[in-house]
């Protein structure tokens, strides 16, 4: 099965692998082999319970967590998809730098987002699936709050918290973390001079000055052309 793997004869190899798999299932690298070929034949459905399978007798490989990620986001289990987060920090958290277990990646942790309040906004009306749909955006914010607190210092989590608030109408919590976005962007050697990090900056600072003109107190519009001046003083 794993020379079929490295020749590219995907049929071979997964007849190959389920044979093992059947004969012998308790045999976990089996089951994730079963589960890659399908994830490379683009077939989630089939990937999802192999690798299910694989987990039960390999629980704490990061490289089948990761493709548990992956194949939830296909498959819209965004609550699954928190757990596989949740178990890769933990091993990272374990093992520390040893294993080369990677970060999660910016653009699962924004599909999970994404994807649960549209789930929210698609339950309206069905109160079993909007208390289902909240619970998950529970999750979702466990989930990003811990990312943010792990040490990383990059924005795009800020961003996401901010994403997140404005979706569910936590207004100062939008703030909050804008501001925390700025700061972080602002601490970037060498901001001025890239073209995704000014967009992104003066993208913050919109933002930021239009919350407080809608606040319209002269203190709150004071701070917006503060955050402006500071800003185009630099670019």
């Amino acid at each position: 099965g794993t020379v079929s793997m490295r020749l590219k004869r995907w049929d071979m190899a997964l007849q190959a692998f389920t044979e093992v798999v059947q004969q012998e299932p308790e045999e976990g690298d089996a089951w994730a082999n079963v589960a890659a070929i399908h994830m490379h034949n683009k077939q989630p459905s089939e990937a999802y319970p192999a690798l299910n399978e694989a987990l039960k007798y390999q629980r704490n490989s990061w490289r089948i967590w990761v493709s548990k990620l992956y194949t939830c986001l296909d498959l819209e289990k965004y609550d699954e998809a928190i757990q596989a987060c949740n178990m890769l920090m933990d091993l990272r958290d374990q093992r520390g730098a040893s294993d080369n277990i990677p970060p999660l990646e910016e653009k699962c942790v924004r599909a999970i987002v994404g994807g649960s309040i549209e789930r929210l906004n698609e339950s309206r009306g069905d109160d079993a699936a909007m208390e289902s749909a909240r619970r998950s955006l529970s999750r979702v914010h466990t989930l990003l709050e811990r990312i943010n607190s792990s040490g990383s210092s990059q924005s795009w989590i800020l961003d996401a918290l901010t994403f997140f608030h404005d979706q569910v109408g936590k207004d100062e919590k939008v703030l909050e973390y804008l501001m925390q976005e700025y700061r972080a962007l602002q601490s970037i050697p060498g901001w001025e001079k890239d073209k995704f990090l000014v967009k992104k900056l003066t993208d913050n600072v919109l933002h930021v000055t239009t919350i407080h003109e809608q606040r319209g107190t002269k203190d709150q519009i004071t701070k917006a052309r503060f955050l402006v001046r500071g800003v185009l003083r630099r670019i």
